[in-house]
C-alpha cells in the first residue's frame, strides 16, 4: 500500500509539473512558434518579404494586424513534397511600429501560429548587422544551435547576412555527392529549416542571404552541377524576396543581390551558378553576366560598399599532402582558384569612387584579413565568419590550427558568428567586428 500511494504522489506530482516552465500551455494544444517556419526576407523603411514554410493541405490566411489580410503572391512546391512555401509583399509599414503577423487557419479560424516583425530605418547613416555562415543540421550540434540562436537574438540587430551552407544539401548520411536531384534539394532544406531556430523565433529578423556549394547542392561545385535551376528555385523560395525600388533588387538567374540602406550599399554574390571549374576564364568565379552587373553597382555608388561572397576573397591555396603523396587544395577563394578574374576585380574597385570592404565565410573557423593599401589605393579588410553550428576541424598536436592565410591579423576556430558595427561619419567609415560564440560570454575577439 505505501508503494502504491508513493507511486500516485509521483504521478500526481508529475502531472502538475506539465506546463509550468516558459511555455503558455493551454489545454491540448500549445501556442508556441513552429507550427509554420517563417523568413522575414527584403526589407525597407515601408515594405517587407515574408516567406512561409507551411503544411501543403494546411489552408491559412496571414493576417497582419492593423493591415488586414495579406494577399499570397507566389507559392512554391516541389515533387512529392508535404511542404509548400508561401510568399507574402507587405507595405505601408513604418519603422517606428512593431507589427504582428497571425497565422490563421481557415477552418475554425483559429491562430495557429504568430511572429512579431519591424521593417528597417533604412534613413539611418549606421547599421549593425550579424555575419554567419555554415549552418548543420546535425543532431549532434543542437545543444550549440539552441545557444547560439539565442545569444544572436538578443544583440537585437538591424538584419543577419548568411553567406553560405546554411543548407547542407549532400551530407553524407542522406545524399551522394553529385548526384543531387530537386527531391533531394527540397529534402535537405526542409530537414534543415524545420530545426533552425532562427525561423521558429517569435521575434522574426530581416534576413539577406546568399549560397555557397553544400546549399547550392554539393560539395566544392560549379555551373556544371546538373540540378542547379532547382536549386535556385528552392533557395529563392525560403531567402529571395520582392524588389523594392532603390533599396533591394534580386537576380533574374542566380542568387545574387544588392541591398541599399544606413548610408551603406551591400553586393551579395553568387559564387556558384556561373563558376567555371577552369582557372584560367577570364570571369571564372561569377561569370561575365554577374561581373558586369557588380561593376554598374560599384560605380553607381556614392556609399561604401560591402561585397559579399560564399567563399574567401583573399587567401591563398592551402595544400596538403596525401598519405599516398599526392597534393591537395583543401580551401576555395576567389584569389586562389580564379586569378584572372580575382585580377579584374582589384582593377575595378581600384577604378572606383567607393571604398569597398569584404564579407565571406566556408571555411569553419572566423578571422579578419587586413589588405595592403598598395592592392586597392587604401587599406581594407575581409571579414570571415564561419561556423554558426557546423563542424570544427580540430588540428591534431603539432598541426598548423587555422588555413594559411598572411594577411589575417586575428583569427578564432569555434562556433561563432561575427557583429558588425559599420557607420558613415563626416567622410569617415568606421566598422567595428565582434566574433562571439557559445562557450565564453567575452568576445572570441574584437577590432576597431
Amino acid at each position: 500500500m505505501k508503494k502504491l500511494l508513493f507511486l500516485c504522489f509521483l504521478f500526481v506530482s508529475a502531472c502538475q509539473t506539465i506546463g509550468q516552465g516558459n511555455y503558455n500551455i493551454k489545454g491540448d494544444t500549445n501556442d508556441l512558434p513552429g507550427w509554420v517556419s517563417v523568413f522575414q526576407t527584403a526589407t525597407s523603411s515601408t515594405e517587407t518579404t515574408i516567406n512561409i514554410l507551411r503544411p501543403r493541405l494546411a489552408e491559412l490566411n496571414y493576417e497582419v494586424e492593423g493591415l488586414g489580410n495579406q494577399k499570397i503572391i507566389k507559392t512554391v512546391s516541389g515533387p512529392h513534397i508535404h511542404w509548400k512555401v508561401d510568399r507574402i509583399h507587405i507595405k505601408d509599414l513604418s519603422p517606428q511600429k512593431k507589427y504582428r503577423l497571425n497565422v490563421r487557419k481557415k477552418r475554425g479560424n483559429r491562430i495557429i501560429d504568430w511572429r512579431e516583425f519591424k521593417s528597417l530605418n533604412t534613413d539611418k547613416k549606421s547599421a549593425q548587422f550579424i555575419v554567419g555562415s555554415c549552418m548543420s543540421d546535425s543532431h549532434a550540434f543542437k545543444h550549440v544551435r539552441d545557444r547560439i540562436w539565442d545569444r544572436i537574438q538578443s544583440h537585437d540587430v538591424d538584419f543577419l547576412l548568411l553567406l553560405g551552407d546554411q543548407v547542407y544539401v549532400d551530407d553524407f548520411d542522406f545524399v551522394k555527392r553529385q548526384k543531387a536531384n530537386e527531391f533531394d534539394i527540397w529534402t535537405r532544406y526542409i530537414d534543415s529549416l524545420r530545426k533552425i531556430p532562427l525561423f521558429q523565433m517569435r521575434k522574426l529578423t530581416p534576413v539577406f542571404a546568399v549560397w555557397d556549394d553544400h546549399d547550392f547542392g554539393t560539395n566544392d561545385s560549379d555551373k556544371n552541377f546538373k540540378s542547379k535551376k532547382a536549386a535556385e528555385k528552392i533557395f529563392t523560395a525560403f531567402f529571395g524576396g520582392e524588389n523594392i525600388k532603390g533599396v533591394y533588387e534580386s537576380s533574374k538567374s542566380g542568387v545574387f543581390a544588392s541591398f541599399d540602406g544606413f548610408g551603406h550599399r551591400f553586393l551579395l554574390m553568387d559564387n556558384r551558378y556561373y563558376r567555371e571549374p577552369s582557372q584560367k576564364k577570364a570571369f571564372g568565379h561569377w561569370g561575365k553576366k554577374q561581373h558586369q552587373w557588380f561593376k554598374e553597382k560599384l560605380t553607381q555608388s556614392q556609399n561604401p560598399i560591402w561585397l559579399a561572397n560564399g567563399n574567401q576573397f583573399f587567401a591563398p591555396a592551402t595544400i596538403i599532402t596525401r598519405k599516398n603523396g599526392s597534393k591537395k587544395q583543401i580551401n576555395e577563394s576567389f584569389y586562389a582558384d580564379h586569378p584572372e578574374h580575382f585580377k579584374t576585380l582589384m582593377s575595378d574597385i581600384k577604378k572606383a569612387q567607393s571604398p569597398v570592404a569584404f564579407l565571406s565565410g566556408d571555411i569553419h573557423l572566423s578571422e579578419l584579413v587586413e589588405v595592403e593599401k598598395e592592392l586597392l589605393g587604401y587599406k581594407t579588410y575581409e571579414v570571415t565568419s564561419s561556423p554558426l553550428h557546423s563542424y570544427i576541424f580540430r588540428s591534431k598536436s603539432g598541426e598548423q590550427k587555422f588555413l594559411n592565410n598572411p594577411r589575417r591579423i586575428i583569427g578564432h576556430k569555434d562556433h561563432n558568428y561575427i557583429l558588425v558595427e559599420s557607420s558613415k561619419v563626416e567622410g569617415r567609415w568606421n566598422i567595428k567586428a565582434t566574433s562571439y560564440g557559445v562557450t565564453q560570454d567575452a568576445p572570441y575577439f574584437q577590432k576597431e
